[in-house]
């Protein structure tokens, strides 16, 4: 790519040589000349750029790292299968919809678990758009918790709703993996309806 600037150069200084000095003199040739300069300064410039050096993609704001799942077993009693499964869950949502469904297991055991499941989202950081469910384990109770700018459109009956229909049978039963996974496979899918 380089050859084919340098070998007109070469050409242009030919003909010049022949002619006489007068040619620089003339706008055509000036802007031919800086035309030729500016080709070669981008092909220089590729010939010595690093092969495969990607340029690394900014981050979004508010993006999720990697290593955060946004799954937090306190009370350990979910499988490694379903953390995993939460974790792709939530990596399909926020790569579709930019949204987080966290779930935190806990030993909480007071009356006010929605206020609880509020503060574990704030301090995870989660967002207007994103939910949390919580289980609290000792307290035999659970919560479902949506972001201030999704309330008018998922609001605080649903989210009972949800949780009850898609949790309580499993959770009476004490299998927790089957409750999260069952409801926020019925999150995702809203999700996809309400961003459709």
């Amino acid at each position: 790519m380089l050859l084919l600037p340098v070998a007109i150069a070469a050409a242009v200084l030919a003909a010049v040589s022949q002619r006489g000095r007068t040619v620089f003199k003339k706008q055509g040739v000036a802007w031919g000349l800086t035309a030729l300069m500016v080709v070669a300064a981008i092909g220089i410039g590729y010939a010595r750029a690093p092969i495969n050096n990607p340029v690394p993609e900014p981050d979004l704001p508010n993006a999720p790292a990697a290593s955060d799942t946004f799954v937090r077993d306190d009370a350990s009693v979910l499988s490694t299968r379903t953390e995993q499964e939460l974790a792709q869950r939530n990596q399909r949502l926020w790569q579709r919809h930019s949204v987080t469904v966290a779930v935190i297991t806990c030993n909480y055991g007071r009356d006010d678990l929605g206020d609880y499941a509020y503060r574990q989202a704030v301090e995870m950081g989660l967002g207007g758009y994103d939910m949390i469910v919580a289980l609290d384990i000792s307290g035999d109770n659970y919560w479902l918790v949506q972001g201030d700018d999704i309330r008018r459109d998922f609001t605080d009956d649903d989210c009972s709703n949800y949780a009850y229909d898609y949790m309580e049978d499993y959770f009476v039963r004490g299998m927790y993996d089957d409750a999260v996974l069952d409801l926020t496979a019925a999150l995702e899918d809203w999700y996809g309806s309400y961003y459709r």
